[in-house]
C-alpha cells in the first residue's frame, strides 16, 4: 500500500493520472533521468546503452526474444555506443511502461525517489535483458511451464494462507485476476463493516503454491512481467 501512495503522489505531482494501458507507438526513444541510461525502441529491436567511466555497455533485443549484449572498456574500438551523447526526454511518467510492437520495457526502482534502470523484454515471452548504469543482463521473466494454475480459488488459497484465515469471506478476488509464469495480479475486494476497498495484490509461486508478495519490492526490483505490470505496479 505504501509503494501506491508513493506512486500516486509522484504521478499527481508530476500532472499525470497513471495510465490504464501501456501506450503504444511506432517508435521511441528516451534517457532515464540520473543514470545516464538510454534507449530506442523500433519494431524492429529494442536498444539500450550506458556507461560508467571505465565502460561502455549496451543490449538490443529482437523480435523473436534474443537478446545481444556488449561490454567494452572505455575508448575500445569497436566499442559499444549506439548513440554517443545522445539524450532524450524520460518517459516513464507519463507512460509508465512504454511499448513499440512486441517490446516493453518497465521501469527499475521507485517512482516516488528515483528510477535507476529498465527492463525490456518481448511482452509475450518475458525474454529481455536489465539495465542499469554501469550493468547488463539476460533476463528470462516467465520461466518454461508448467505453471501453477491461474485460478481464483489458487490465488484465493494464497491470501488465506498469508493473512492466517480459513477464509476470505466477505472479502474476495474479483474477475480479471492475471497470471505470467510464476507470477500473478489479482484484485481484492476487501470487505469490511460496509465499507469495500479495492486492494491490489501481487503473487509469485513458492515452494510450488502461490504465496503473496510483496508488490513494493517485485515492482522496484523490475520482476514483474512486463505482460501483468501495468495492473500490478502502475495502477491506483
Amino acid at each position: 500500500m505504501r509503494f501506491r501512495l508513493a506512486l500516486m503522489a509522484a504521478l499527481g505531482a508530476a500532472g499525470f493520472a497513471p495510465a490504464a494501458v501501456a501506450a503504444a507507438s511506432s517508435s521511441l526513444r528516451f534517457t532515464i533521468a540520473n543514470t545516464g541510461v538510454t534507449c530506442a525502441m523500433t519494431a524492429a529491436s529494442a536498444s539500450c546503452q550506458t556507461a560508467t567511466a571505465s565502460s561502455t555497455i549496451s543490449a538490443t533485443l529482437t523480435p523473436d526474444g534474443n537478446a545481444a549484449i556488449c561490454h567494452q572498456p572505455q575508448g575500445a574500438s569497436p566499442g559499444c555506443i549506439l548513440w554517443p551523447g545522445a539524450m532524450y526526454d524520460n518517459v516513464f511518467i507519463a507512460n509508465p511502461e512504454p511499448t513499440v510492437g512486441r517490446f516493453a520495457c518497465i521501469p527499475i526502482g521507485n517512482f516516488a525517489a528515483s528510477i535507476t534502470g529498465t527492463v525490456c523484454t518481448v511482452s509475450a515471452t518475458g525474454k529481455g535483458f536489465r539495465i542499469t548504469t554501469g550493468k547488463v543482463a539476460r533476463v528470462n521473466q516467465i520461466s518454461p511451464g508448467p505453471h501453477h494454475p491461474c485460478t481464483r480459488a489458487a490465488l484465493t488459497a494464497a491470501l488465506e494462507r498469508a493473512y492466517r484465515k480459513r477464509s476470505l469471506a466477505p472479502s474476495y478476488i474479483s474477475r480479471g485476476w492475471q497470471c505470467a509464469g510464476n507470477y500473478a495480479r489479482a484484485d481484492l475486494i476487501d470487505v469490511h463493516g460496509h465499507v469495500a476497498d479495492d486492494v491490489t495484490v501481487v503473487f509469485r509461486v513458492a515452494a510450488r503454491v502461490w504465496s503473496l508478495a510483496g508488490r513494493g519490492k517485485v515492482c522496484e526490483d523490475g520482476e514483474i512481467p512486463a505482460r501483468i505490470w501495468l495492473r500490478s505496479c502502475a495502477v491506483n
